[in-house]
């Protein structure tokens, strides 16, 4: 079955009121790779399928971008004021995970490191696990390793059909020092399309998306890089909805000048 991604257009600063209050350079809005025609004839194919891929429409991936975007630029602006010698670009992927977590906590119940559904009953170390699984503040994840309820649960609690799992990766174009990063190419290319046909595969996951944290020079070397990695997941038979992107200028330290979060809604097969 042939899927690629849709990315016929992208989120600007007006798709939608940012509560979070981001200045407008922050909203980046980014080139099409596919055209309309494209688009549709896409659609048209899928809708031809026996089983129809399905995207979210519960969650507001617009609004969950500008929750990101401000969470770094929160971060970044602490650095500054603290004259901190590392910056956001110093911190491996699973600290930026627990940045993020910490920071969407405020709008969202936030789990991490949370065991596929479809695969329980396996033993807990080859159980596959999501970064990030959000759900509705009120309503913590029920986690199926958590027991039966107890007492003092929550009276209320998500099932993972009504939760929104996301995979974290992150890409740095420079290393410490800034020497360029040998895998920076690789680490949009493979790990993450992993990750995305791990969760567009699970049947118990009906709401997914994809956060990218990348660290880069320049917003034209960003804009050629996302491209390409659409192309890299319409190459892999990934399918994608369209992508939110954020971008925080940084302090340069080790050559990097942007961070930016691309976020995009999985298409659950």
């Amino acid at each position: 079955m042939a899927m690629a991604v849709l990315a016929g257009a992208s989120d600007t600063s007006n798709c939608c009121t940012s509560s979070a209050g981001l200045p407008a350079d922050s909203q980046v809005s980014l080139p099409s790779i596919v055209s309309s025609g494209g688009v549709a004839r896409l659609w048209g194919e899928m809708s031809e399928m026996s089983e129809a891929p399905r995207m979210s429409l519960k969650w507001d991936f617009c609004t969950l971008a500008d929750h990101l975007g401000q969470s770094l630029r929160e971060a970044e602006d602490e650095l500054r004021l603290e004259q901190a010698v590392y910056g956001l670009d110093a911190r491996d992927e699973r600290a930026l995970q627990a940045l993020l977590a910490t920071r969407l906590a405020a709008a969202y119940e936030v789990a991490r490191e949370v065991h596929y559904p479809s695969t329980k009953g396996k033993k807990l170390t080859h159980r596959m696990r999501c970064d990030l699984v959000l759900s509705p503040k009120g309503q913590p994840m029920r986690l199926d390793t958590a027991g039966p309820p107890g007492l003092f649960d929550p009276p209320s609690l998500c099932e993972p059909a009504d939760a929104l799992w996301l995979e974290v990766k992150v890409a740095y174009q420079f290393r410490e020092g800034g020497n360029r990063h040998a895998g920076y190419g690789a680490q949009w290319r493979h790990a993450v399309v992993e990750d995305l046909r791990k969760m567009e595969a699970d049947p118990l996951v009906h709401d997914a998306g994809l956060v990218l944290v990348v660290f880069n020079e320049s917003q034209p070397i960003l804009d050629k890089d996302l491209e390409l990695f659409e192309d890299v997941l319409a190459r892999k038979e990934v399918l994608a909805g369209f992508r939110h992107v954020r971008t925080v200028p940084i302090l340069e330290r080790n050559g990097h000048r942007l961070c930016t979060v691309a976020v995009w809604p999985t298409v659950q097969r």
